[in-house]
């Protein structure tokens, strides 16, 4: 699925494109604006593929908010959601990746949406052949997906990783990411290197615990450098206290 953001300050314009990438079943829609502070705010930016992006925005302009994501290190694609086609050469200009008219088409948006998917999973597969020659476990490392890139990020950096929606996430000081593996997948490749699960959809990693708080008579929270919580489940709670060496 593909990570869409919309962009244009007429509702009506938004709740018609949303509709037409609902059909698509290619995208799921992660927010909406009238603006692109709002964008850039958003608390997942770093996980969106794609910005629709009207050129005029009352008193702002499409064109120049492009700019502003070119500066960005992970920007996501941008495709001009617009009435006006004589903007079109100056759209790629900024390396757009489509340019879309009012009224939009169905079968437009389908085949941009498709275009966009197949631009991915080109990319994906052209890095993890590449990949595939590194010795990963050697270097320490681990790939994880940003838009239709494959990063590769040190694997005492990681936090934690954890399962949502039926996606596995892995979380950093500088972020959070994809990754292609299981929650299980990944248990097995990293319990050798201070990993340890302590909830269904949690494993953690030991030498950012700073803290271990309780919250029940036989429960903890473990507390991490940055002061995010993980739960301990029941069922993992004996290995907790035997690493941990707790005999209260």
């Amino acid at each position: 699925m593909l990570n869409v953001f919309i962009v244009d300050d007429e509702p009506l314009a938004r709740a018609e494109l949303r509709y037409l990438l609902d059909q698509t079943k290619l995208v799921h829609i992660t927010g909406e604006a009238d603006n692109i502070e709002e964008l850039l705010k958003n608390s997942r930016f770093g996980q969106i593929d794609c910005v629709f992006l009207d050129i005029e925005l009352g008193v702002e302009n499409g064109l120049e908010l492009a700019k502003k994501l070119e500066q960005i290190v992970h920007k996501p694609e941008i495709i001009f959601a617009t009435a006006y086609d004589e903007f079109a050469l100056q759209a790629f200009e900024v390396n757009a990746f489509d340019y879309i008219l009012k009224p939009f088409e169905a079968e437009r948006v389908q085949h941009a949406m498709e275009r966009l998917m197949a631009k991915r999973n080109a990319t994906q597969a052209k890095t993890m052949e590449a990949l595939k020659y590194l010795q990963l476990d050697k270097l320490d490392k681990l790939t994880v997906y940003v838009n239709d890139r494959i990063l590769l990020i040190k694997i005492q950096e990681i936090l934690y990783c954890t399962s949502e929606d039926s996606k596995t996430i892995i979380v950093t000081d500088n972020g959070s990411y994809f990754a292609s593996e299981s929650l299980v997948a990944l248990e097995k490749k990293l319990a050798l290197k201070g990993f340890v699960r302590v909830h269904r959809a949690f494993i953690v990693n030991l030498e950012h615990i700073v803290e271990l708080e309780p919250w029940s008579s036989s429960k903890y929270n473990l507390i991490l450098h940055n002061r995010h919580s993980i739960p301990v489940s029941r069922l993992y709670m004996k290995d907790v206290r035997k690493i941990f060496d707790l005999t209260k």
